[in-house]
């Protein structure tokens, strides 16, 4: 294994912390590991996840198992904006390096509701493009 520092919202982090405290996850290790593999297999047809006990964990967390953690199954994804999450992240990106966050910002609050799970993780999205673009970052 590869080790790879990667820097979270101290509120991202604080959620995951309290889901290893309540015991729904056994260490944020196992949340970051699940979460990236998932997201991963999402995204490619072709990947194949190498997180030891993936399937049982998907299948605990995952959008057909218990929804305590907030993970949303698909049929409540396409309830939202109707926009495919993909391409909003690069109607995002777009914005974002182009340095129109506002325009980015209006984007996420014209296409989905406040508190949308969508909408969190691109304002998530935006705000680590905001912090990239800061003057004097490298």
């Amino acid at each position: 294994m590869v080790k790879n520092t990667v820097r979270f919202h101290e509120d991202v982090v604080d959620e995951i912390e309290g889901l290893v405290e309540e015991g729904v996850l056994e260490s944020k290790s196992e949340f970051y590991r699940f979460a990236s593999e998932y997201v991963l297999q999402r995204m490619s047809e072709e990947y194949d996840p190498h997180m030891v006990d993936y399937d049982s964990v998907k299948a605990e967390l995952g959008p057909d198992g218990p929804q305590t953690i907030g993970v949303a199954g698909e049929a409540a994804a396409d309830a939202g904006s109707g926009i495919p999450f993909l391409e909003s992240t690069a109607m995002i990106r777009k914005y974002a390096l182009r340095g129109n966050f506002a325009d980015a910002e209006d984007f996420i609050d014209h296409h989905y509701e406040p508190g949308e799970r969508d909408a969190m993780l691109l304002e998530e999205l935006l705000d680590l493009y905001r912090e990239s673009h800061r003057p004097g970052d490298a």
